[in-house]
């Protein structure tokens, strides 16, 4: 027997729960949130993950609305009031919250932490459920998971990241080009603080980027550089890896003592060819990807969640057929 729903989303990671929790703005509209893996609990003692966004003040706004903010430990927050910006002694460019209207510039939140946060709303409303198991088949509106249950929903949405199943069945170009580059991400632990500041150095091969966490000493660093030398990188113990770094990094922030487990991954650009379809609509990196540089794609998926709600929500109220072209457009 298919179980009807409003609205199906494949994809239960920061992208999915907020577009659930905007969703259930509306108490009629029954959402289902699909997530292939059930994430394991953080500890607040945890070391802090390496994959991190830098959310603007547009998204904590947004996420605040919707009480998620709220369930994200502040010892977790990285909040930053200056950037700092150069390529040599001669050319730097610097920023200040003092000149602007916001408190901060931006807020580093480890994926995790964000994504539990908006868990933890969702499980807190009557009109979302949660299932935990993968896709294997989309037939028209019917969603068919690996246990055989299958799901029906004029409206299902695609939040289930670059490497998207359900952009795949419905046949969406996924067009773009590499970077040519690596991104090595890791935690390190410096001998000054960070002041609260991000940093980043323009590198001939690529940016180099120390982003403060919430300890005063320790940052998330994002160093984009060609294949061939993130291989190397990758290859070469902490001592020789630490003193890479710290010349590239003109030891802004004294010597670097120690750094955490490195992950490398490749630098891309893609951009799906369609958005929405009749019945469908992709979010996040299932609809686009962005270098790492600006720091700007999690907050481009957060604002596709939200508006792609605005639109089903008005629709909705309207008595409109929430999952037409005309009416996703």
């Amino acid at each position: 027997m298919t179980t009807q729903v409003d609205v199906i989303i494949i994809g239960g990671g920061m992208v999915g729960c907020t577009l659930a929790v905007a969703l259930s703005q509306a108490p009629r509209l029954n959402i289902l949130v699909i997530e292939a893996v059930k994430p394991t609990p953080i500890s607040e003692t945890e070391r802090f993950d390496l994959r991190i966004c830098a959310l603007n003040q547009a998204s904590e706004s947004l996420l605040t609305q919707l009480a998620i903010w709220q369930h994200i430990p502040s010892q977790r927050q990285g909040a930053f009031h200056k950037m700092i910006i150069w390529e040599d002694q001669h050319n730097s460019l610097e920023f200040n919250s003092t000149e602007t209207d916001f408190p901060t510039l931006g807020t580093l939140v480890e994926n995790r932490q964000l994504q539990q946060a908006a868990l933890h709303v969702c499980h807190q409303k009557p009109n979302i459920t949660l299932t935990y198991d993968a896709p294997i088949k989309q037939q028209g509106q019917i969603i068919t998971l690996a246990n055989g249950t299958t799901y029906q929903a004029p409206l299902i949405v695609g939040a289930d990241g670059a490497q998207s199943q359900i952009r795949q069945w419905a046949e969406i170009p996924f067009t773009g080009d590499t970077y040519d580059q690596s991104a090595i991400v890791c935690t390190v632990t410096t001998e000054k603080t960070h002041q609260q500041t991000a940093r980043q150095r323009f590198l001939n091969s690529g940016p180099l980027a120390f982003l403060p966490l919430a300890d005063p000493h320790q940052c998330n660093i994002v160093w984009s550089q060609t294949h061939h030398e993130a291989q190397q990188h990758m290859q070469s113990s902490n001592d020789d890896f630490i003193k890479q770094l710290n010349q590239a990094f003109d030891y802004q922030l004294g010597d670097i003592l120690s750094i955490s487990q490195r992950a490398s991954f490749p630098l891309q650009r893609r951009h799906a060819k369609h958005y929405v379809l009749d019945g469908l609509a992709l979010v996040g990196d299932a609809a686009h990807i962005v270098h790492p540089l600006a720091g700007q794609g999690v907050n481009l998926g957060l604002l596709d969640a939200v508006t792609l709600a605005d639109v089903v929500l008005d629709a909705h109220r309207q008595g409109q057929a929430i999952g037409q072209h005309s009416v996703l457009m």
